[in-house]
């Protein structure tokens, strides 16, 4: 009757523990340790640099591709605000040189129509500027750099932080299903150990 109970156990808690430990292994050691003339690094602190590459390449060429990004900003609403900001920033440079008379009776109207007439151009301007500068982008790797420089800015215990906060769950159901698994080692072991 024991050998239900405590084989299958026994099995369920190594496999949680290797797994607990694979997982821990991912950043620790943070430092090279030397064993035995062996030395163990955790696969983040060695390979930082090498993953930071790898996101970066990926984040610029599959999940945020330049071109998308600038169509995504080419909205009405994007377009509207631009033309308000040339058209303020056009309006602030004719208050230096016109005469205040002149603006009074005709700002309203002059920004008005301008600010239209920047609107109306803007699509055309963005869909130009959008394929020749993601393009110019997407070349540079621009994104990807960022991103690269980014992660390899953050320490050790940033970085590990941060993979824990985006992977907790997933490491969770990890430990757990070496624990499932172990378990079901473990029960087919009593039942061979119990029928031969």
């Amino acid at each position: 009757m024991w050998d239900w109970l405590v084989l299958p156990a026994v099995a369920a808690l190594i496999g949680w523990g290797t797994n607990v430990i694979a997982i821990r292994m991912l950043f620790w050691p943070r430092e090279p340790i030397k064993i035995l003339g062996w030395e163990f690094l955790g696969v983040l602190p060695k390979r930082k640099v090498d993953l930071a590459k790898s996101i970066a390449e990926v984040l610029n060429d599959e999940i945020l591709p330049m071109e998308e990004l600038l169509q995504a900003a080419n909205t009405p609403a994007v377009r509207r605000k631009v033309a308000r900001l040339v058209t303020d920033g056009i309006a602030e440079r004719l208050r230096r040189f016109v005469p205040r008379f002149i603006l009074d009776h005709t700002e309203d109207r002059l920004r008005s129509h301008v600010e239209d007439l920047v609107a109306g151009e803007l699509e055309t301007m963005f869909n130009q500027l959008g394929s020749e500068l993601s393009r110019e982008l997407q070349q540079s790797n621009l994104l990807g750099q960022l991103v690269e420089d980014k992660i390899n800015s953050f320490d050790l215990l940033q970085l590990e932080a941060l993979v824990l906060r985006v992977t907790k769950h997933e490491l969770r159901y990890i430990e757990l299903f070496g624990a499932v698994l172990g378990l079901i080692i473990g029960v087919v072991q009593v039942l061979i150990l119990k029928l031969f």
